[in-house]
């Protein structure tokens, strides 16, 4: 009963400790992490560099992954420049696994501890430093976990139980790499290297299975991270395709040449690691960290291929491809009046999307006159909606650090107006978005069809007028939006009691919603209004 305590509370102290690590490391890498990343994607060397030592300080590679899937949204990497910095993050993440195998007992203790004290202090309350205590204690539960686990082992290689399965082991060679890999797909993969390399120190697990199941969740984490992102497309899915890749690439190495030194008896990985230390658990950690190297390498090597395959299963979604910028170059070199031009292009594109919006809950299709986004045409206005924040939220950040850098008062005075530009642009597709679902509830209902076309209609128009004139404005063309957008509250009353008129018989759900679109559109025109006279200044 005690080792079945002592057991369960060793993987309790693991479980536990790892969640709190990877937690906070992350908060503690913080946004300028993210710099750094961003600043080593497209160099090969910079990108493993930065993935190693991403995979350090962060542990965890899903982290690193969201960091890079970030990056890759907001138009400052692509997925093939950043697919090196995932490769190699795996490798930096074996420093937990080499903590966890050194014999570090009063280490461990001391730091408890010091952690006791930091918390004694306040510092765990501290804004600048609760993240970083609470990511040592992490790893202090972590490895204090391993040691419980270590403790309560020993007795068990005596165990006639223990025995069995080691002779089954011996009878069936790949049932470490079965355990491995199932295990791993329910908990995290380096964690089952963490309990392997446990039981081996305590002399329960032999060497040629420990190093299987190593291999196995491997394979494991890599299956897991594509149930995890069940429910991703695109460029989120790719990078999760990849994970699988490089995990099957380390198993097509690794495994091979493990089964040929058993069955075959030439010396290759396990004569390898014994011959550069005696340490069972060391052994362990080098075949794990032996396995990231290899994936990587072969990774990095065949990565135009690679990156085209996963391309293929999972190409760029229509939301994704109009959310990136086209004219903005994340660049700190880049002249603020360079700088102003990019934003001028982004706003265009997105305002001569605003008809479109239109296009499903009109009689006739909105024309296609921007022909250089064909996907414009054919995409959702819940797409477009969602496109559209992100592209704005984007040039926000990026008006954001040039507003920051010195300027002519002339340049920076462009530059807010365009920000302001931007945030009346944001809105417009927010609006839209809810205003075209507006009119398809309407279209639902008979009586009230007319009402939502001329809404429709009128709204077409006048996204469209902005949107041409916006390309040439000039003094005729802000005196001509200025009328246009122009109050409408009447018209709109109007046009409600022609309608209560028409069909008194409405129910109360379709005269709200009737009401409910109506406002909308007023606040469509009232957007615009506000859009033109900025334009104006």
């Amino acid at each position: 009963m005690n080792i079945a305590i002592g057991l369960f509370a060793g993987l309790g102290f693991i479980f536990i400790g790892t969640q709190f690590l990877t937690a906070n490391m992350k908060q503690v890498a913080g946004p300028g992490f993210h710099r750094l990343v961003a600043r080593a994607t497209g160099n090969p060397l910079k990108a493993m560099i930065t993935g190693i030592a991403a995979g350090a300080v962060i542990q965890s590679t899903n982290a690193v992954t969201f960091i890079v899937i970030s990056l890759v949204s907001a138009g400052a990497a692509t997925v093939r420049s950043a697919m090196p910095i995932v490769t190699w993050s795996y490798a930096g993440s074996t420093l937990r696994l080499l903590l966890a195998s050194l014999n570090i007992g009063a280490v461990i203790m001391a730091a408890i501890g010091l952690i006791g004290l930091a918390f004694l202090f306040g510092y765990d309350r501290n804004a600048k430093y609760r993240n970083l205590v609470a990511a040592l204690l992490g790893l202090a539960l972590l490895l204090y976990g391993v040691q419980l686990m270590v403790q309560a082992s020993v007795p068990m290689r005596e165990s006639a139980t223990v025995q069995a399965v080691l002779a089954f082991a011996n009878n069936f060679y790949l049932w470490g790499f079965i355990a491995g890999t199932a295990l791993a797909a329910v908990i995290q993969g380096q964690t089952v290297s963490i309990i392997a390399l446990a039981l081996v120190d305590g002399g329960v697990l032999g060497l040629d299975q420990a190093f299987l199941i190593v291999v196995g969740a491997n394979l494991g984490a890599g299956i897991m991270s594509i149930v995890q992102g069940a429910g991703l497309s695109g460029t989120a899915r790719q990078l999760n395709l990849y994970q699988l890749i490089l995990k099957l690439i380390g198993v097509g190495v690794m495994l091979p040449l493990l089964m040929l030194e058993h069955f075959a008896h030439v010396p290759l990985i396990e004569a390898l690691v014994t011959s550069i230390t005696g340490d069972a658990a060391l052994q362990v950690t080098a075949v794990h960290w032996m396995f990231q190297i290899v994936s990587a390498v072969v990774a990095s090597l065949l990565n135009a291929p690679l990156f085209a395959l996963v391309e293929r299963l999972s190409p760029e979604t229509p939301q994704e491809s109009l959310s990136k910028p086209r004219f903005i170059q994340f660049n700190d070199a880049v002249e603020p009046l360079a700088a102003i031009g990019m934003v001028e292009q982004e706003q265009l594109r997105l305002l001569r999307r605003l008809p479109f919006f239109l296009s499903k809950v009109r009689t006739e299709g909105a024309e296609d006159f921007d022909a250089m986004e064909p996907l414009v045409a054919k995409a959702s206005p819940k797409v477009l909606q969602q496109a559209g924040v992100e592209l704005t939220s984007t040039i926000s950040s990026f008006l954001k650090k040039r507003l920051a850098m010195p300027g002519q008062p002339e340049e920076l005075d462009r530059l807010l107006r365009l920000w302001s530009a931007n945030q009346l642009l944001k809105i417009l597709h927010e609006t839209l978005g809810s205003f075209a679902k507006g009119l398809g509830d309407l279209h639902t209902s008979p009586a009230v069809t007319g009402f939502a076309t001329t809404l429709a209609e009128a709204a077409h128009a006048l996204t469209a007028t902005v949107a041409e004139e916006a390309e040439h404005f000039d003094a005729d063309s802000a005196e001509m939006l200025a009328t246009l957008t122009g109050d409408r509250s009447a018209l709109m009353k109007k046009l409600r009691e022609e309608l209560w008129q028409r069909a008194p018989d409405l129910t109360a759900a379709e005269r709200q919603a009737v009401w409910a679109t109506a406002d909308v559109f007023e606040q469509v025109v009232w957007q615009l209004n506000r859009y033109a006279i900025n334009l104006a200044r």
